[in-house]
């Protein structure tokens, strides 16, 4: 065991060198974040990462989390295209879970791993993260539909951001923003993770989902560049709910992430045998 264990770490030798004051951000969907045991392994990855000099901030969804607090308060879910209608009630739930709940679970996994992390949303440093009411077309009818309080993502300030990330602290975000007025807005968390790597200029950013990875048309595929994974949405070979996750990679090239990975959050320590280790996981998408 002793020397598995020696023969792991310097294997991980050339890649924390790599990544050393390197920018990484990630992503943690709410679908991967089923398994409560599955955020403390994120929070330990992190703290792990962190300790060893790469600068880490975590974006996380909670969609599921949030439709279950709606029912058991008397909410039932309702869905347009796949995006939640958020009355004003529905976004309160939202920030309850989300910021006053999700966060703050992540932030107490990290605290006991040793690590130290501060949870940020919309509201604070004055609104570093602004967005717009969505005006949404129904893809079904071609009709306005109303969403509520669902926003698109129209700035970031990452001053903010770049302070904690220099006191060696972890950055958690919620997906709330705000409007002009300051009022909450539910963002989809993607957007959130690819605007802020962006403006960054990270090095890598991650997406843990549910799925292991982008299937091509031979299956699931290692690496893929832009220019293929284009042809492939436009193909129908990428379909349904993977081609915002697509979307959002290409995105963030566009931004000038360097490199963007989709991989396996409910595969404990994903985090670490994708950044520190020969086999990586999940489908690395990069010029």
């Amino acid at each position: 065991m002793p020397i598995t264990v020696a023969e792991a770490l310097i294997e991980a030798l050339p890649y924390v060198q790599r990544w050393a004051d390197q920018i990484v951000v990630v992503k943690l969907g709410g679908a991967a974040m089923a398994d409560p045991k599955l955020g403390d392994a994120v929070a330990r990855d992190l703290v792990l990462l962190r300790a060893v000099g790469v600068h880490v901030l975590l974006v996380h969804g909670g969609g599921l989390a949030v439709s279950d607090m709606g029912r058991r308060l008397g909410l039932e879910p309702q869905f347009v295209d796949g995006l939640r209608v958020t009355d004003d009630e529905t976004m309160r739930v939202a920030q309850l879970v989300q910021v006053g709940g999700i966060s703050r679970d992540l932030l107490a996994a990290m605290a006991r791993f040793g690590g130290q992390g501060i949870g940020l949303s919309g509201h604070d440093g004055g609104g570093w993260m602004r967005a717009k009411v969505r005006k949404h077309v129904s893809v079904e009818t071609g009709e306005h539909v109303d969403l509520g309080r669902v926003g698109d993502i129209t700035s970031v300030n990452v001053a903010l951001i770049q302070t904690q990330l220099h006191a060696s602290v972890i950055p958690v975000i919620a997906p709330v923003a705000v409007d002009d007025e300051f009022k909450a807005l539910n963002v989809n968390a993607d957007n959130v993770a690819m605007a802020i790597a962006g403006e960054l200029n990270a090095a890598r950013l991650l997406f843990m989902t549910d799925v292991d990875g982008i299937h091509g048309p031979d299956g699931l595929v290692s690496e893929v560049d832009p220019a293929t994974l284009r042809s492939w949405v436009n193909d129908g070979v990428v379909s349904g709910g993977m081609v915002p996750k697509v979307e959002a990679c290409l995105a963030a090239l566009d931004a000038g992430v360097d490199r963007v990975t989709i991989l396996d959050g409910k595969k404990p320590h994903a985090l670490l045998i994708e950044l520190l280790t020969d086999a990586g996981l999940g489908t690395l998408v990069c010029a």
